[in-house]
């Protein structure tokens, strides 16, 4: 079996780990995430932000994350004991990578089920093609998606989905099964041979989409909504601290940071591997799957007459919408939804592979498959209940459908948490768990690991850069860190 505890495993290319760690960070937050948390937050100026906030904390991050995880050779936990150990420190410091593969693991619970939400709109729009294909014949293929459908029938289609629990929890338990099966066969054999052929197909998909969005869609009113860029709205950003917020939050939610999933790839990075010209690569990917995303999206809503500011439903009923009025939306419709299931997958399966590693070093022995099979079947189990807690209380007839699960607030005491329901309320927990995690791996190593140590571990070509690193690591991440945790979880709740 690839991968297990102990054999040394590493990718097998440089080119095989670029898309692995690009696949672990291009995810539904790109494609789901982003573009609503930019609409909600003015476009053009939460991308500035966001932007800023991948170069000055996240980009450094990233690079220690990677480092910790190479030097250290071992799962997120077990490098950053192995580093701490090394440098005469507690092994304590490894509560960085506890939270992280905690998060990562909280993360799936509700992931998959956001992606099970995915997959039953891959199978619904490809359903409909087909059947228009079958009844129309080729001209089928210009028919918009949901054809022959009303409006009204097509926004009702995720209240009908979250309304039927069982088909949420199918789909779900159908989205963990391919993302246990590929993490049980390795690396090599399963997690590589994975991400070679999906991130290839997700490229293709996406420069096909956003053609079709700047031929069909209102290009000049989406690109001006996402990268046009007001004084007033950079300054209403600056003293509105939730933009901020919410832009560090994308952040760390789209590239990984903070839930070890950076430092466990890490750990199979051979040693000639140029380790910043890799961040680079992921950050700059990662971020620009983002924006083209979000210039394949807006310039469908706006032609649509739609609202961008949609929230998380912008993707399961504005997009539907769009895509249900434009000629060709069946085919269109169903790459963009073929496109967010290869994104899920590709981090799910790093998500998972965080702790199936770190059991995998427990057992001392070749169990891949019996770890993740295990930490698989806890994840499907949290997610039914997440599934289950996003059941409206009222159905599409008026009908009451309240039970315990839809109405339950685990921590609905607390200010921070108030209204949410079992799957809101891990979510917003990650975004506390994650930011955190990663301001210990800025303290970690910007100040626990030796200069010398981080040096040779990172391999800056020029003293000045890794200069750079350093100062931001040290002082720029840790504080800018610490002040969104503080803002998001203290004072906002307040002002709110």
């Amino acid at each position: 079996m690839q991968g297990t505890a102990g054999e040394g495993v590493q990718w097998s290319s440089k080119a095989a780990f670029i898309l692995a760690a690009i696949g672990s960070a291009v995810g539904l937050g790109n494609l789901w995430r982003f573009p609503y948390v930019a609409g909600e937050n003015g476009g053009g100026a939460f991308v500035v932000f966001y932007v800023i906030c991948v170069l000055l904390i996240g980009l450094p991050v990233l690079v220690a994350e990677l480092f910790i995880g190479r030097r250290g050779g071992m799962s997120a936990v077990g490098s950053v004991v192995k580093i701490a150990k090394a440098e005469g420190r507690s092994s304590l410091w490894s509560l960085q990578s506890w939270f992280g593969m905690i998060g990562a693991f909280i993360i799936l619970t509700f992931y998959s089920v956001i992606a099970g939400w995915v997959l039953a709109y891959v199978v619904m729009i490809g359903g409909d093609l087909f059947a228009s294909i079958g009844r129309d014949g080729l001209a089928g293929l210009k028919a918009g998606a949901f054809a022959g459908q009303t409006q009204e029938q097509v926004s009702a289609k995720l209240g009908e989905l979250l309304s039927n629990p069982t088909r949420m929890i199918i789909y779900h338990g159908i989205f963990m099964i391919i993302t246990v099966a590929i993490v049980a066969r390795g690396i090599k054999g399963g997690i590589e041979q994975a991400v070679t052929i999906l991130m290839p197909a997700f490229f293709v998909l996406l420069i096909i989409l956003f053609g079709f969005a700047l031929v069909e869609g209102d290009a000049g009113q989406g690109v001006n909504f996402l990268l046009g860029v007001r004084f007033d709205d950079l300054w209403a950003g600056v003293k509105n601290g939730s933009v901020i917020s919410a832009a560090l939050g994308q952040a760390f939610f789209s590239i990984g940071l903070g839930s070890a999933l950076m430092a466990t790839y890490g750990a199979y990075m051979t040693e000639d591997q140029d380790l910043p010209r890799s961040s680079r690569l992921i950050a700059i990917a990662d971020t620009g799957v983002g924006v083209i995303a979000g210039l394949a999206i807006f310039p469908i809503v706006f032609a649509m007459g739609l609202d961008a500011g949609g929230g998380p439903t912008l993707m399961f009923q504005t997009l539907p919408l769009a895509f249900y009025g434009m000629p060709g939306g069946g085919v269109f419709g169903l790459f963009f939804f073929l496109l967010a299931f290869f994104a899920a997958i590709t981090s799910s399966i790093a998500l998972l592979e965080t702790s199936t590693k770190w059991m995998d070093e427990q057992s001392k022995g070749d169990h891949r498959f019996k770890s993740a099979a295990v930490l698989g079947l806890v994840i499907f189990g949290i997610g039914v209940l997440n599934a289950f807690s996003q059941v409206p209380t009222v159905g599409a007839n008026g009908e009451d459908q309240t039970t315990f699960w839809n109405t339950w607030q685990p921590m609905g005491f607390v200010t921070l948490f108030e209204g949410m329901v079992l799957l809101d309320f891990l979510s917003a927990t990650t975004d506390i768990i994650l930011p955190l995690a990663g301001f210990i791996t800025a303290v970690f190593a910007g100040w626990v690991v030796s200069t010398s140590t981080a040096r040779e571990a990172i391999g800056f070509k020029s003293e000045i850069w890794f200069q750079r690193w350093r100062f931001l690591i040290r002082y720029v991440c840790t504080t800018g860190i610490f002040i969104v945790i503080v803002y998001s979880t203290i004072i906002a709740p307040l002002l709110n």
